[in-house]
């Protein structure tokens, strides 16, 4: 993706306090990041935000948390001494947005709650994230993403008959959710240009996992259907053999979904696999129905007729029959897929302590005012001092506050020679 343009970034002038840690809200606050914001990172000196201690590691870094916290600066405090409350209040008047993910509750302990902040600075955005909200029943229990798929119904949709309940390969729910934290700090900044006044956002792991599946729900609610788990290799509940997965002639997969966007779907895919007219033209496997109805025996058939072409072969027949299907990559497939490279998916930038290190790119593009990658994930503490300055201290008070260990000292003890936290 292209950092050229001559347009302000979308959020350039805004800058966000960023107490997050983990996933669900660095990821958030990395959205705006990438579209111009300023975010400061509050940390822990010398160990930052426990997020940075996820393995594996490259050259001491941990890629989980580089993965959420590009184009951010880190400054190191312990909250802890009333003196870093001086830092903050000189901080805040320039703040737009507040981010936490804490459990609710910490914040206000910290005098940073949004009745606390507002009564202050009525323009100011506090931006929550949590595992079920501000208020509620479980307001207070501890959430992270496995617990919201299970409560959310993620799992009652996934695996198989036989599988029983399976989780999402990845962190989904963490990044669904942070979506929606960006998505509720881009909402408030927006009303706020109409009210001059900030508000409480507040998004949650559980709310997002429901949201995840809201066709399933909508239908439910108002039908009553049930999702039982469908037989092996068939993709969701209440599809057929044509929207399924099947392993190939050379040990490869492809996901078929022959039952959307084509009339007589059965008889193209068929016609592709050159099956019998006596099996294309079965009128028991011309609708739905008689596809779900007969689901064991014409996942066999077409098991059976991909079992004779390679992948290659069968995805090439498949689409001189307009139907549509797609190779299943392998994890190291991904990142050389040429579509996901034009997209912008891998960007590369070089840091002066890791070197070269790569990130997944970012999924949203505007033409006038992209998202860039302008500054590495921060070690801990890497901008103490120019904040500091920018806020009135001087050298020698800087100094001070870091030989009483309210503010980091990472950078002087980097340059005499001690290793520094990734």
């Amino acid at each position: 993706m292209s950092s050229a343009t001559t347009n302000p970034a979308a959020y350039a002038g805004v800058r966000v306090l960023d107490f997050t840690q983990l996933e669900q809200g660095p990821s958030g606050t990395q959205v705006l990041a990438d579209f111009g914001a300023e975010v400061i990172k509050v940390e822990r000196i010398d160990v930052g935000e426990i997020g940075r201690d996820h393995h594996p590691r490259v050259r001491g870094m941990s890629p989980h948390w580089a993965a959420n916290n590009r184009n951010k600066l880190s400054l190191s405090l312990n909250l802890k001494d009333p003196r870093s409350r001086e830092i903050l209040d000189r901080i805040l008047p320039t703040v737009d947005i507040v981010a936490s993910n804490f459990r609710p509750g910490v914040m206000e302990r910290l005098g940073l709650g949004h009745e606390q902040l507002s009564a202050r600075f009525p323009r100011i955005i506090s931006a929550y994230a949590s595992g079920f909200g501000q208020d509620g029943p479980y307001r207070d229990r501890r959430g992270q993403d496995l617990v919201a798929q299970a409560l959310g119904g993620l799992m009652a949709l996934t695996g198989n008959t036989q599988s029983g309940p399976v989780a999402l390969g990845t962190y989904a729910v963490d990044y669904v959710a942070a979506m929606h934290f960006a998505q509720g700090m881009m909402a408030a900044l927006a009303a706020r240009e109409r009210t001059g006044r900030g508000q409480l956002v507040d998004a949650n792991l559980l709310s997002s996992a429901v949201a995840l599946h809201l066709q399933e729900g909508t239908t439910h609610l108002n039908t009553g259907r049930a999702y039982p788990r469908p037989e092996h290799g068939i993709a969701h509940a209440n599809t057929s053999a044509l929207y399924a997965t099947y392993q190939t002639a050379d040990g490869r997969q492809l996901v078929l979904v022959g039952e959307l966007f084509v009339d007589t779907p059965w008889q193209r895919v068929c016609k592709a696999l050159e099956l019998p007219d006596s099996i294309g033209h079965d009128p028991r496997f011309q609708t739905q129905d008689g596809l779900l109805a007969h689901t064991a025996e014409t996942v066999g058939i077409l098991e059976t007729a991909f079992a004779r072409l390679t992948r290659d072969e069968a995805l090439a027949r498949l689409a001189e029959q307009d139907v549509l299907a797609a190779p299943v990559n392998e994890y190291d497939e991904v990142f050389t897929d040429p579509q996901i490279l034009h997209n912008g998916m891998v960007l590369r930038t070089e840091h002066p302590d890791v070197g070269e290190i790569q990130l997944v790119g970012m999924p949203v593009r505007l033409s006038e005012t992209p998202g860039t990658l302008r500054k590495a994930p921060p070690p801990v503490g890497q901008d103490n001092e120019a904040l500091l300055r920018e806020l009135g201290y001087s050298a020698e008070l800087i100094g001070e506050l870091q030989d009483a260990g309210v503010v980091g000292s990472e950078n002087r003890n980097h340059v005499a020679g001690q290793d520094r936290q990734w």
